[in-house]
């Protein structure tokens, strides 16, 4: 019986010492060919396109529906900063049309949860 009790408090040791994305939800994999960060349930994606910079919401990898979302993303570059809108398009996608993001920027992305003012934010560093 002690052999089992020390074995299970190893076990839960050995546990807890794991980082804590090792417990995350969803899948960090790029979707759509960009950058992917975690905040809370939330995974974002950030995609530089030619047209614009595209952005994905998941969570549990399940699409979350981005009409139901405000957004803006917020570039800092060089010391200047700039807010851009988020529109909402079908599905999980939501863009900032015309938008170019110079390498070497930092990105935050807010989401406002529509229903409930939840706010979500996720920072990118772009190469």
């Amino acid at each position: 019986m002690r052999f089992g009790y020390a074995f299970s408090t190893l076990a839960g040791l050995s546990l807890a010492a794991l980082p804590a994305a090792a417990f995350a939800h969803g899948s960090m994999k790029p979707m759509h060919g960009g950058i992917v960060t975690m905040t809370g349930e939330t995974v974002v994606e950030l995609v530089r396109a030619p047209q614009g910079v595209d952005i994905y919401i998941t969570e549990e990898d399940e699409p979350l529906a981005a009409s139901g979302f405000d957004g803006k993303l917020t570039v800092s570059t060089a010391g200047s900063k700039a807010e851009t809108p988020l529109a909402a398009q079908a599905g999980n996608h939501m863009a900032a049309p015309g938008l170019a993001i110079p390498a070497g920027s930092k990105v935050v992305v807010a989401l406002t949860a529509k229903d409930t003012g939840a706010k979500t934010l996720a920072s990118f560093a772009i190469d």
